[in-house]
């Protein structure tokens, strides 16, 4: 099990690092085409590439801010109850949201799916959508491989993925 937290751990790190060059790359694009547009050459497509690289960082974002617990919790009253109770709790809560984002994964690769059957263009550019829409289920499925081991943690009563153990590995 422990082979599979460092898997995970590697996966959410790979998963932010693109996240990350994926702003840098959009911080760039962004500033060239301002500089383009003052000087008359604006790049064709830069507020639909945009949105996607938007898009982008946000769902490559997921499973570092799942391992990392980075979601906002109600501690004032999850600290009242029992060990008990607060573990039936995590245990419900993680299934709950693996089961948004195995409903995210299905049917974000069913639009990729329907989108590459359509042949549908990003607007101006004329390229095809579906390669970008293909990060959405791909972030949503890692994010369930972190749930699916913090779950596992929780069943054998050890947390799987602790909030002090640092993400970063050397």
């Amino acid at each position: 099990m422990e082979q599979l937290e460092k898997y995970v751990k590697r996966l959410a790190n790979v998963s932010l690092a693109l996240s990350l060059v994926v702003l840098a790359a959009l911080m760039f694009m962004t500033a060239f085409d301002v500089l383009g547009r003052y000087v008359g050459y604006p790049i064709t497509g830069a507020y639909q590439l945009s949105e996607i690289m938007e898009v982008w960082i946000i769902c490559l974002a997921w499973p570092i801010t799942e391992l990392a617990r980075g979601h906002i919790e109600m501690d004032i009253v999850f600290s009242r109850l029992s060990a008990s109770q607060q573990r039936r709790i995590e245990v419900f809560d993680n299934l709950a949201v693996l089961g948004i984002f195995s409903l995210v994964t299905w049917q974000g690769m069913a639009l990729v799916q329907r989108n590459y059957e359509l042949g549908e263009l990003i607007p101006i550019i004329q390229i095809p959508l579906y390669p970008f829409q293909l990060i959405i289920p791909l972030a949503a499925a890692a994010n369930c491989l972190v749930l699916l081991v913090r779950l596992a943690g929780l069943l054998r009563k050890r947390p799987a993925v602790r909030q002090s153990e640092p993400l970063h590995e050397h």
